[in-house]
């Protein structure tokens, strides 16, 4: 009798065991013991991969939340997105043109949330339905090392159009990325498509190719290839130079008219593995904090009138840049675009 009334026992004991364990579990994963320090989101980012880790970094002191972050140029991150539609990896899309956003949203890639902090940025520079949201503006700039250029121009004048850069004497002179997969080179083809027509662009890209150096797949590679002398003109966004400049290096940028601009947006994956947590990083994205960080990192221009413009920055207000460029035009011809455009090869 005592040793049955002792197995009863072993087995009650076991079951209580049994119970706590897997109740412990679900509870922890649930976060009530220390599942919010647990919680991940991914990130796509097409932020440089220094800015993107600040913001993520405060986003995570504040929430609790860790993040996974991979850096792709755009082109490759909207095919990444595109491939994994049926199983998405990432939970949110950090800048990038948003033409870029454009072509996902149109592929039912992305999720509409429409965060209240987003109240502020102008009607122009977001979706209407909150499937993007602008987070900063950054014209194409044309960045001109002033030691190299003295050195193999002398006094000459830099150039101020993009047919300046036709000239001769520039072959192997000049850098600028591959519309293919750089969210940068296509704003600049895709404005100077809207403004000249289509088939003046191409013969102006088919001329323009004899000076090239190189075309590489990132947006900054030319200017951070011609700071280091290694050719004296790289074709990049504004900020990018400024950002290079303001490290030290002889830097002159120059806003040529037609120079199209990109307004580097944030979204959600539809489907991604941590909806809940994306919504809380583009509500917390679309606050002050993020976009001074940024704008004082990458000295572009904030969506948002509350966050300044930062030392070293341009107003772009005072550019030529093209105000009329149309993203969701650019968004509407990018596949007809860049086949053409790689057709040149």
């Amino acid at each position: 009798m005592a040793a049955r009334k002792k197995s009863n026992s072993s087995v009650i004991i076991l079951a209580v065991v049994i119970v706590v364990l897997v109740g412990g579990f679900f509870l922890y994963k649930s976060g009530v013991f220390g599942g919010k320090g647990k919680e991940k989101i991914t990130v796509y980012s097409i932020f440089q991969e220094e800015e993107a880790r600040k913001i993520l970094d405060k986003f995570k002191e504040e929430t609790g939340i860790d993040y996974d972050i991979l850096r792709l140029p755009s082109g490759e991150a909207v095919s990444r997105v595109q491939n994994e539609m049926l199983n998405p990896q990432a939970d949110f899309l950090m800048g990038g043109p948003a033409d870029s956003h454009e072509v996902l949203r149109k592929a039912g890639a992305l999720e509409a949330y429409a965060s209240s902090n987003a109240s502020d940025v102008p009607d122009n520079m977001k979706d209407k339905d909150g499937f993007w949201t602008g987070f900063y503006l950054n014209p194409i700039a044309i960045g001109v090392n002033e030691e190299r250029w003295k050195e193999k121009y002398g006094s000459d004048p830099y150039p101020e159009t993009f047919k300046d850069l036709l000239d001769p004497k520039f072959k192997g002179e000049i850098g600028m990325s591959d519309p293919a997969t750089s969210g940068t080179a296509y704003t600049a083809f895709a404005s100077l498509a809207q403004v000249w027509g289509e088939q003046e662009m191409l013969d102006y890209m088919r001329q323009l190719l004899p000076n090239l150096k190189e075309r590489p797949k990132s947006g900054i590679e030319p200017i951070q290839k011609a700071a280091k002398g290694e050719y004296t003109i790289g074709v990049t966004f504004l900020g990018d130079q400024l950002k290079i400049k303001n490290q030290g290096n002889p830097i002159h940028s120059i806003v040529p008219e037609a120079a199209g601009y990109e307004i580097g947006a944030l979204s959600i994956v539809k489907g991604g593995p941590n909806e809940k947590a994306a919504k809380k990083l583009m509500d917390f994205m679309l606050t002050n904090t993020p976009g001074e960080i940024y704008t004082q990192s990458a000295y572009a221009v904030s969506t948002k009138p509350s966050v300044p413009i930062p030392p070293g920055g341009i107003d772009i207000k005072s550019t030529k840049y093209n105000q009329d460029y149309d993203l969701w035009k650019a968004a509407d011809q990018r596949k007809d675009l860049q086949d053409a455009l790689k057709s040149l090869r």
